[in-house]
């Protein structure tokens, strides 16, 4: 056998090997991701609580999410944020018989509020090994908000013998629940392989409450996925 026919036997029996590795799969992008990030929306507002400034609520929201496809992913959100603030004052009023009354109260009110989220995800940017991607995010958004009162209001004639003092305890609850339409743009700013900043600016739209006026919320946070990369 000549050296000719051996290099091309051997050139043929590596033909199938070379197929076989070029037809191989590309590795799987990591599909589960969870995030965190600081939120602010129409019932859970980032800022402060009272007008000194010196009690701030912050809003956390948690995702996680699974990558669909290339460009489409769903995630799942959970939105938490709540503060308690303390309240009194008083002033001086004349009633309907002209009588000088003081009218003072004290109290503590609690906010409690919660949001659930179900998103899609579609990426806009045509290549993925691009570090910054824009999103288009829609889907809907379910809130759960509880208030909680609790004071003393006390009505005092400043001149005696007027009459008595009046003393009105109270303890009043304001539960609030709304299905709202999220849709708006998101972006995406990758680390590495497995590490993304998130931003989401999107209006929302309630449609199970009496006031249907657009309002819009904004997050930012981290997102890490999971799986192989």
């Amino acid at each position: 056998m000549t050296a000719y026919q051996l290099i091309l036997g051997s050139l043929l029996l590596g033909l199938p090997f070379s197929s076989l590795a070029q037809d191989s799969p590309p590795a799987a992008a990591p599909r589960f991701y969870v995030g965190l990030a600081a939120y602010s929306g129409p019932y859970q507002r980032l800022g402060s609580t009272n007008s000194n400034g010196d009690d701030v609520n912050i809003p956390v929201q948690a995702t996680i999410g699974y990558q669909l496809r290339p460009r489409l992913a769903m995630q799942a959100g959970l939105t938490y944020s709540g503060y308690k603030r303390s309240y009194g004052y008083e002033y001086n009023y004349t009633d309907t018989n002209t009588n000088q009354v003081n009218y003072s109260t004290n109290g503590t009110y609690t906010l409690r509020a919660f949001d659930a989220s179900l998103l899609l995800r579609y990426t806009l940017t045509r290549k993925a090994a691009h570090r910054f991607q824009a999103d288009l995010v829609g889907g809907l958004r379910l809130t759960h908000q509880r208030g909680h009162q609790v004071g003393t209001d006390i009505y005092s004639y400043i001149n005696p013998g007027q009459g008595p003092r009046t003393i009105i305890e109270y303890d009043d609850v304001y539960p609030y629940n709304v299905l709202s339409v999220d849709l708006g743009p998101g972006f995406r700013y990758r680390f590495g392989q497995r590490l993304e900043v998130v931003g989401d600016l999107l209006f929302n739209l309630p449609v199970t409450s009496n006031y249907h006026r657009l309002d819009s919320s904004l997050s930012l946070g981290l997102r890490y996925h999971f799986g192989p990369s």
